[in-house]
């Protein structure tokens, strides 16, 4: 996108701060393939006005700067922070490095593409892509024929359930505390995310019912040709929900020609063990940045992702 007047060099345009309305249709022009939920321009304002973060955002014509003041951590991140799953270049990298328009402490997190000074992200994006995936039976053929047995043997133990377009944010949560304790989202400010994604109409609640109980309740996201699982509460007393879960969730996701379904990028060895497709994520940061940032609890850790790599998984 170039907006620059007629005769005029694009080192001689400045940088000026517009306003969120302003910046949603350059976003827009940027992003143009929405996949996931914080892929929405309104979406990520409304994530920084619930942390209350102050909104800076620059543009020159070409380079584009979306930001927000982190106090807390002292810096400005792209729009949305660490609760965005992806954050795209919006901007020249050798400009941003050049230019004294913008501000010194700056960390980009969940970059989908690279450019020089990044180091890769603590956990990549996990999905799966269903094109040539029809059903649950051709998804698990990436597996093991051991895997491949063990799946189809739990999941016809686990006998007659309902797959039902059923359930709230309040029982939904519930579950999930019961099921992650003091680990869970639901204890932590992580919970203003599901809580913002419970008032949009693109979200939807299904459960797996078993024996007339509630076994799971999961949080989806649909927009345009991707179904995002945002969060999911289990009763442990149900062994096996995950592979229904995934079994109904690819049906679910075929049935409306959805082509991916997104599990975000967090780390848990399920994903690894299920062999979900992933793709790289990467961080970008200068100046006076926290080393506490960099501890982050979604990551994968040290040792698993050594073995990852030397699998060629990772």
């Amino acid at each position: 996108m170039n907006c620059k007047c007629s005769g005029e060099s694009q080192s001689e345009i400045m940088m000026r701060e517009i306003s969120l309305e302003e910046a949603k249709p350059i976003w827009d022009g940027f992003v143009p393939e929405k996949q996931i939920w914080t892929d929405d321009w309104d979406v990520r304002v409304a994530l920084c006005k619930a942390y209350d973060y102050k909104p800076l955002i620059l543009y020159d014509g070409r380079n584009f700067f979306p930001l927000q003041y982190e106090p807390e951590n002292g810096f400005y991140s792209i729009i949305g922070g660490t609760t965005a799953e992806k954050n795209y270049i919006t901007f020249e990298p050798e400009f941003m490095k050049k230019t004294k328009e913008i501000p010194e402490n700056i960390y980009f997190d969940f970059l989908t593409d690279k450019f020089d000074g990044c180091t890769e992200g603590a956990c990549p994006q996990f999905f799966i892509n269903l094109e040539g995936i029809n059903n649950i039976d051709e998804y698990i053929k990436r597996f093991s024929k051991k895997h491949q047995k063990n799946f189809k043997r739990a999941y016809n133990q686990f006998g007659k359930y309902q797959f039902i377009k059923k359930g709230t944010l309040k029982e939904m949560a519930e579950l999930n505390i019961k099921m992650f304790r003091d680990k869970s989202d639901f204890i932590n400010d992580s919970i203003v995310c599901y809580e913002l994604l419970d008032r949009d109409p693109r979200t939807e609640y299904w459960s797996i019912i078993k024996d007339g109980k509630t076994a799971s309740i999961i949080q989806y996201f649909f927009y345009n040709l991707t179904m995002s699982v945002c969060v999911w509460g289990v009763d442990e007393k149900y062994k096996d929900t995950l592979k229904v879960a995934m079994t109904e969730g690819i049906n679910l996701a075929k049935s409306r020609g959805f082509t991916r379904i997104d599990y975000a990028p967090t780390y848990s060895s399920w994903k690894f063990f299920y062999r979900l497709d992933t793709a790289s994520l990467w961080r970008y940061k200068r100046g006076n940045i926290p080393d506490s940032v960099e501890m982050t609890e979604y990551g994968v850790p040290s040792d698993e992702r050594k073995r990852l790599i030397g699998e060629g998984r990772l």
